[in-house]
């Protein structure tokens, strides 16, 4: 069998290769004027380059002159996590990279970020000044007294899964998804985030699973005390994890209900915040990759945010998506009673607590 290369097809080719190189080579990123900038990457300037700094030195290095610039994968990488598929990124002319080589970027920066940047920025634990000043922050906006941190699932949509595991996936209204658990302090910022779980699992199955229940725990069991995080009422009530009177007859239960729902706020904001920044994530777009990687993609977008938090980047963007994070389509707070098998112990703390907020003032 003879194999012919056809000298003009083989030019064709690669004329769009050479031209993507000459344009990567002369093209910086940070000369976009800041409204630009931020419009393609969903990032400051100043955010962008702090974090370049940071993952620069563990990128893959080659010493081609065809070697793509650690500036212009990042900026790739960021491009993926504001869009919603990889032809976007593709064809971008900021970047300058093709399809494929985008994929293998992307495929880089998610590894990257997952080993060494998300474990440095999303962090539950505290030390005492943390603590007290989270615990200060939830006061001052709710008026309810020791809360270190809300917690929420969001069903974050995802690309149809093979066969084999597409029926853990579909959640109850027929779409697929990963239904990520997330805490939040009082300043926005990602105490904890569970990316893990399919679709199918409910609230109170992705908790009692969680990373964060068996780390609270432990405190608890450990002697410490005067510590809670708030759920809603999809949630087991628990010494530490204070949740909603499933059917509030008393006064201060209703007042304890109001009070929580208020300060549930904070983490449906803080998700509403992620999902306008990385609009891959966002509500109504499936992240167009299968689970394991859908997984790093949350990871990494809770990671940047608390970045960007740290770097006060309070961008605002002119697009939303919906503030409801327990959406009823999702969700239904009819089927779960936080307080079926709660402890005695968990029922007697979360009633002096709102017996507590009875006469607190807003």
């Amino acid at each position: 069998m003879f194999m012919f290369f056809n000298a003009h097809s083989f030019d064709l080719e690669e004329e769009p290769r050479v031209i993507r190189r000459r344009l990567r080579d002369n093209t910086n990123v940070l000369d976009l004027p800041n409204k630009e900038f931020v419009n393609q990457f969903r990032v400051s300037k100043e955010v962008f380059k702090n974090i370049l700094l940071e993952v620069a030195p563990k990128m893959e290095k080659r010493f081609r002159s065809t070697s793509i610039p650690e500036m212009t994968k990042l900026a790739c990488f960021f491009r993926a996590l504001a869009g919603k598929y990889q032809m976007n990124v593709g064809t971008n002319s900021y970047t300058c990279v093709s399809q494929g080589t985008t994929s293998k970027i992307v495929g880089e920066c998610l590894e990257i970020f997952e080993d060494s940047f998300c474990g440095k920025w999303i962090c539950l634990e505290m030390n005492a000044k943390e603590e007290s000043e989270t615990k200060q922050a939830f006061y001052r906006s709710t008026k309810v007294p020791n809360v270190i941190g809300c917690v929420d699932c969001t069903h974050i949509p995802i690309k149809r899964p093979t066969v084999e595991v597409r029926h853990l996936y579909q959640n109850k209204i027929g779409s697929f998804s990963i239904n990520t658990l997330m805490i939040c302090d009082a300043k926005l910022v990602v105490r904890y985030v569970d990316a893990r779980t399919p679709g199918e699992k409910a609230d109170e199955y992705v908790w009692r699973l969680s990373g964060a229940n068996a780390y609270l725990k432990s405190l608890y069991d450990a002697g410490k005390r005067n510590f809670w995080i708030i759920g809603d009422s999809n949630l087991p009530l628990q010494p530490y994890l204070m949740t909603p009177y499933h059917n509030p007859t008393e006064t201060y239960e209703t007042i304890y209900n109001e009070k929580l729902l208020k300060a549930q706020k904070f983490v449906g904001k803080c998700s509403n915040t992620i999902k306008n920044r990385f609009r891959c994530i966002a509500d109504g777009k499936a992240i167009y990759y299968l689970p394991e990687k859908a997984t790093k993609i949350i990871n990494v977008c809770c990671a940047i945010h608390n970045a960007c938090i740290f770097y006060k980047d309070n961008l605002e963007f002119g697009e939303t998506v919906d503030m409801n994070l327990n959406n009823d389509n999702w969700h239904s707070s009819t089927e779960f009673d936080s307080d079926i098998n709660a402890t005695e112990e968990a029922l007697k703390i979360r009633k002096k607590l709102a017996k507590s907020l009875k006469h607190s003032k807003d």
